[in-house]
């Protein structure tokens, strides 16, 4: 090989790099070995000015949440999309070292989103049915036949306002509302935003993201990124278009959107979600300067005896840029597992 021909990136952005690959090969049915040895240059939605402050912040374990294990690294992931076009600006799939094309959790994680979907699974349907940000749901101990689902603060006002349900993460109304619209309403909200699930997460736990497989950062920056492009989600992507060595285009981006939701809709949540980052369980996301709106998930160790949280989310967006971030360990058990919720983890690394 000549000169000419090495990497230009050189071994930089390891993990957006094992993504475009793959994106190749997959969605464009180039093999591996022939985008590594043939010429092919790959144009990408590459912001290389965000993809380095996404690496830097990688690079800082002071950046990451403590768990109970000092000989495993908490893990996590993260994408940064323009809401826009889809393209994918950053994405970071892990910390420590990469291996190439090895485990990306950026893009590859299936893990419960937690409370992270339940604007996308029972808070937009719910707006779509008519129902307004300042319409009191119930707010009580109840159960819907076995299932009992909890608040996290155990506290139980009798009623709260939609907005302060969503804003404070509270579990109960928001699990009665979906009780309220419909299980399948809530499931076709979830398929137009994009989020794959199981014929067995037909239950109302799906309301607090309890999911068989689950979802990636950058399936739930996917979805989020309808409430930054009016209800319009686009088809998230890194590859614009691939030309062969000859200059011969072979392979380009071909947008494709899918209508989400009304901008009435989206208003309604954008409201809510604006204030979940001023007032609400997303403190720690705000960027001075920018507005910022968002949601926080997180899961529990799923252990008897033990009280822990499993797998921690933040998806964030302004008008021009959303970022999905997952935090955890690869092997939760026993022994590893973390001791905050989102808030004092994936949040403050969505901020940085």
């Amino acid at each position: 090989m000549g000169e000419k021909e090495t990497d230009p990136l050189r071994g930089k952005y390891p993990y957006y790099v094992d993504h475009v690959l793959s994106e190749a090969s997959s969605k464009y049915g180039i093999k591996l070995e022939d985008l590594l040895s043939k010429g092919y240059k790959i144009y990408t939605a590459l912001d290389q000015s965000m993809q380095q402050a996404t690496e830097a912040v990688y690079e800082n374990a002071d950046n990451f949440p403590v768990g109970t294990s000092t000989e495993e690294l908490v893990q996590s992931g993260s994408v940064l999309l323009d809401p826009e076009t889809g393209g994918i600006k950053a994405l970071v799939g892990g910390r420590g070292e990469h291996q190439f094309m090895g485990y990306n959790r950026a893009t590859q994680l299936t893990r419960s989103p937690g409370s992270s979907i339940k604007p996308l699974v029972v808070y937009t349907p719910a707006v779509e049915e008519g129902y307004d940000i300042t319409d009191p749901l119930k707010d009580e101990k109840m159960s819907f036949g076995e299932y009992e689902p909890t608040n996290l603060s155990g506290e139980y006002k009798g009623e709260v306002p939609m907005y302060e349900a969503v804003m404070n993460s509270l579990n109960v109304p928001t699990v009665w509302l979906l009780n309220e619209i419909g299980i399948d309403k809530g499931l076709d909200s979830l398929k137009r935003f994009g989020i794959p699930y199981d014929k067995d997460d037909r239950n109302l736990s799906i309301a607090l993201g309890g999911m068989k497989k689950g979802v990636s950062p950058l399936q739930m920056a996917g979805a989020f990124s309808a409430f930054a492009n009016e209800g319009e989600r686009m088809e998230t992507h890194a590859i614009v278009r691939i030309e062969n060595a000859d200059g011969k285009e072979v392979a380009a981006w071909k947008e494709n959107s899918t209508k989400v939701t009304s901008v009435g809709a989206v208003d309604k949540m954008n409201a809510m979600l604006l204030g979940t980052v001023e007032y609400g369980t997303a403190k720690n996301a705000a960027v001075s300067g920018y507005e910022i709106a968002g949601k926080t998930g997180s899961t529990q160790v799923p252990i008897e005896g033990i009280s822990g949280v499993k797998d921690q989310w933040f998806i964030g967006y302004s008008p021009s840029l959303v970022g999905a971030v997952w935090a955890g360990y690869d092997k939760t058990d026993e022994k590893h597992y973390l001791t905050t919720h989102s808030s004092q983890g994936s949040a403050l690394i969505f901020q940085k």
